[in-house]
């Protein structure tokens, strides 16, 4: 089945934990987890975020009838009327966040990824091969991603006859595969040097705590090979124990 071996999250400003934006959720048993990044521009992306890796994990398969249900769910949790009329702005521009998910297909041994965004999934195996999804460049995080959104209008991409194409990448793992779930910031610094790529993912496993992994972003942040955002990481793999709590 499948494992998690770490998950931790650094937020942008140490002294600010609650304004992460970032959110993360699992369900070993049934072999599904999610990250998701909240832009900072929006209304209130950090429930969004939430909302949308909550709803992954009930149900994997995204498609426009799935995002329309979760912009309706995000919707019921706000009285406008009671806004100001600041707020009452600021939603009408609406919340956006990516999206990135995975679930394990244990018959076929394959880890099938979803990914709407600029967050990164990457598959190493034993052998020191990787392939990732959706992003391949560290450029490619230059670029204005696709998010999902609370206003509809911007999510048409989703009806696209492309999206589940697009978006969808199917992973088979064998003993040693390594799977890293994580937001952009990390995603870009991993494929920065192209040549250094396995070096880079053996300094991610050698951070295997949080305090550790905190000061690695902390330490990438100051020598400015890593912006400062919220920076989330989980590293999966194949596990035949017991389900972590």
């Amino acid at each position: 089945m499948l494992g998690i071996n770490f998950k931790a999250s650094v937020p942008k400003s140490l002294s600010e934990q609650d304004a992460n934006e970032d959110a993360a959720s699992f369900d070993l048993e049934r072999g599904i987890v999610a990250i998701s990044d909240g832009a900072s521009e929006s209304f209130d992306s950090r429930a969004w975020a939430r909302l949308l890796v909550a709803r992954f994990i009930q149900q994997p398969a995204v498609n426009a009838e799935w995002v329309s249900a979760a912009r309706l769910s995000y919707e019921v949790d706000w009285d406008f009327e009671t806004m100001s009329w600041s707020q009452q702005a600021a939603f009408d521009r609406g919340s956006f966040a990516t999206l990135l998910g995975a679930e394990w297909h244990e018959h076929s041994r394959a880890l099938e990824v979803f990914a709407v965004g600029d967050s990164l999934a990457v598959h190493l195996d034993a052998s020191g091969a990787w392939e990732s999804h959706p992003y391949r460049r560290a450029e490619q995080f230059d670029e204005r991603p696709r998010l999902l959104s609370t206003k509809a209008e911007a999510n048409a991409f989703v009806r696209s006859s492309t999206f589940y194409t697009e978006s969808c990448a199917v992973w088979e793992l064998t003993e040693g595969s390594l799977v890293f779930l994580m937001t952009d910031a990390l995603g870009q610094w991993l494929l920065t040097e192209p040549e250094s790529f396995n070096a880079r993912c053996q300094l991610l496993l050698s951070a295997n705590t949080e305090p550790a992994f905190t000061e690695f972003v902390l330490e990438q942040r100051r020598l400015g090979a890593m912006r400062i955002d919220d920076t989330t990481l989980m590293v999966l793999s194949i596990d035949n124990g017991a389900p972590s709590e």
